[in-house]
Formats: C-alpha cells, structure tokens, sequence
C-alpha cells in the first residue's frame, strides 16, 4: 500500500512579543524576537530534507489578529521555498488569526490551500498526477468559535488516507479557552486517518491509530510557562495501518524552570558557583539553544538570613547575568526565587510545649486538604479570585499550589519567630 510523509505543525505564533520576561538585554532580546520565525524557517528545511508530500498547518500561524506585513511576508517566504521544492502546503486558520481579522492581499503560491471558515472543505493530495490523499479541514471565521465543528466533516470513500486539519481544544483543558471544543469520540467516528490538530501548545499524541489524534504543540515557546522541547511531528500514514509519529524539536530558545538545594553551601560564593555551574549544566543539553532560565534556590541553610537580607538576592541576580553576556548561545537568569528555610529542627519544635509549637500544629493541619484550615483559606480567596478586577490575570490555585504557598508561609513564620528566641 502507498504511503504519504508529511510534516504536521501548528501554532507558529510568528511575531510573538517576548511575555512575562524581566529586564532582559537587548541583543538576546532580538534573539528570541526572532525566534518564532527561526523555528518556521526550521520546520521548512525539514520538510524539503525529508521530501515529504505536504506540509499542514492547523492554525495561529501568526500571534495576533492583526496579522502585521512583515509576519505575512515572512510567512509566504517560506511556503514559496516549499513551493519551489514542489511541496504543498495546507493551512486552516484558529482564534489567533481568524480569517475575518484584517489581513493585507497577498499572491499565494499555486499549491497552497488555505482553508474556509463557513463550511469544511476537502482539498486532493497529488503526487505525480495521482490523488494519494485527501486533506480536510475549516479554518476560524472569527475568533470566539464556541461550537463542536467536527460534525461537519463528510465521510470520506476510505480509499484513500484522509486528514483532518482543526483548531480545537479536546477534553477540555483548562490551560486554554474552549475554542471549537470537541473529544476523542467524536474525532474517532468522523472517518479520518490521521486528525492534525492546533491550539494547544504541549505536544501529545491523544490516540496513536484509527485514527491518529495528534498535538504537534507549538514550534516554538514565547514565554517561561511554557518550558520543554517544542517542534513539529514528521508522519507517515497509509490508510488502515497505523502510522509512524516522530517529533522533531524546531526550537531555537528555550525556556526551563529548575531549582539548587543549597543546603551546603558555606558562603554566598558558594551559591553563586552552584548557579553557575547549573547554568554550564542547562546549556550542554540544549543543543545549541538560548535558554531563559528561571531559578528557585531550596534548601535549609545558615544563609538563609543572609539571603533574605536587605539587596542581598538582587544584587546577586546582575551579578550572575553579567558573568554569561558573553556566551553563545546566551543564557539569561530571568528570575532567581528563594524558597529557603533556616537550619532549626523542626521535629524539635514540633515537639515543644509553648507558642511555636502551636504555630507548626497549625500549618502541620495544612498537610490534610480536608481540615478546617483549608476551608477557611478558601473563603478568604474567594473574593480575589471572583471578585477582584485583576482576577483574568491569575491562574486558578490548586491544592498544590496552596500546599506549597503554606509551607513556604511556615519558614518565614519559623525564621522569624525561631530567630527573636
């Protein structure tokens, strides 16, 4: 049975502005500015080294609605290479660049087919005058689309491989807004081979066959939320055999969150070679990358009053960026956290008959969800998290989340209180 090879991506975010990123400097500034663009231009010599049959595209190629020039004519650069190369390309549009925002009139290359918004259209994959796939798929006519658009792909003659091409959030994932929402029933009984979907950013393979059900992820992350390898997916479907799914990282920075116990570290020297040292670490596993790097110092230490003294932590932070400005590629400290403690015995003052010991009683009840402890901090983040203007800007806290902030609020309670006796 023949086979097509094509190369799935989504969510280009081409243009994207840096987000919830400090104080960084200009020069690897521009670096990440440039950074969605690189990944595209990435995802394109793949598919010309790989030969594949067709490049598709579920969505956000650009971050925002207003589509400016320069990201739209960055874009056709790349599908005329592809073009040139005699590969085709398949596009549907999302909620970041729906097909009703304003887009300015440019020529497309023959062999690009960009996906309406009223009605799911299916498009023929030729190669060498033979139709060896149908393709699918119907783009975002507006941004907020609310409604399951799976129902409307036709049932296809199951001669050929089909795909499908959507922007859609599946099983409801709470880290992004239920755009065009659907589930994994409805996407296995809507006559596809292959689904190749977009919007969420995390690369996830939700079914591996009958169909395939398939996130490529991002191509590449715009801000620290978003840490890990991000890329695009090379696959080779035949109709009714399972297909190969191979992840590609196309990244040119990244973003990773990790932590150093400091729990022996002697002098502030020290915690400044241990950072150092993590940084060489982060950089040899990168590949080549720019890395953003945000880091929480753990850990129960003497230094822990040193640390929280004063410009102590701020002082340390330029210190550290300026020892790496001169590396290539760059790595930038964009936060530095202290999560430390001091180096009293907890058990001790657990055990204790007197003020303290009631203070760890009580964070100690913390450690059961259920207690009345919980509820009462419930009640009293309730008005901020409903009420509050700024609400929109907060994640919901979960009860982790709510676990970590406790213990982190025992520590300085205990610093504090374990100090002044």
């Amino acid at each position: 049975m023949k086979t097509i090879r094509f190369v799935h991506c989504a969510d280009l975010h081409i243009d994207s502005p840096l987000k919830r990123i400090s104080d960084i400097d200009s020069p690897l500034g521009e670096l990440l500015r440039q950074s969605t663009y690189q990944s595209f231009c990435n995802i394109i010599d793949i598919a010309i080294e790989e030969k594949v049959d067709c490049v598709v595209i579920s969505g956000d190629i650009y971050d925002s609605a207003d589509r400016s020039l320069h990201a739209q004519l960055r874009f056709r650069d790349g599908l005329n290479r592809l073009s040139e190369k005699g590969i085709a390309t398949y596009i549907v549009h999302g909620n970041h660049d729906p097909l009703n925002s304003w887009s300015t009139k440019l020529d497309w290359p023959d062999n690009v087919f960009i996906f309406p918004g009223n009605r799911v259209e299916c498009y023929p994959l030729v190669r060498d005058g033979e139709v060896i796939a149908e393709i699918c798929g119907i783009s975002f006519k507006k941004r907020d689309v609310y409604e399951n658009l799976v129902p409307q792909f036709p049932a296809g003659s199951g001669e050929i491989p089909r795909i499908g091409l959507l922007h859609t959030n599946i099983l409801a994932n709470t880290a992004h807004k239920p755009y065009a929402p659907s589930s994994i029933a409805d996407l296995s009984n809507a006559g596809m081979d292959y689904w190749a979907l977009g919007h969420i950013h995390k690369h996830s393979v939700l079914q591996v066959n009958s169909p395939a059900i398939v996130y490529p992820g991002c191509s590449q992350s715009t801000h620290p939320g978003e840490s890990g390898e991000k890329g695009c997916c090379l696959v080779t479907l035949g109709h009714g055999i399972e297909p190969e799914i191979q992840f590609i990282a196309t990244d040119t920075a990244r973003y990773k969150t990790d932590s150093i116990d400091i729990s022996c570290c002697v002098t502030v020297d020290d915690i400044i070679a241990s950072i150092n040292h993590m940084c060489e670490l982060v950089l040899a596993e990168m590949s080549s990358r720019h890395v953003v790097l945000r880091l929480t110092l753990s850990g129960r230490s003497d230094l822990d009053s040193e640390l929280r003294r004063g410009s102590t932590m701020d002082d340390i932070l330029p210190h550290i960026r300026e020892s790496w400005e001169d590396r290539f590629p760059r790595i930038w400290i964009d936060k530095l956290n202290l999560r430390t403690a001091g180096t009293y015995d907890l058990e001790l003052l657990r055990r204790g008959n007197d003020f303290i010991s009631d203070i760890v009683s009580i964070y100690d009840g913390l450690e059961n969800p259920q207690s009345e402890h919980w509820e009462h901090i419930r009640e009293r983040l309730e008005a901020l998290f409903t009420n509050w203007r700024g609400q929109k800007y907060l994640d919901t806290m979960s009860e982790v989340d709510l676990l970590e902030l406790a213990r982190e609020a025992r520590d300085w309670s205990l610093n504090m209180l374990v100090k002044a006796e």
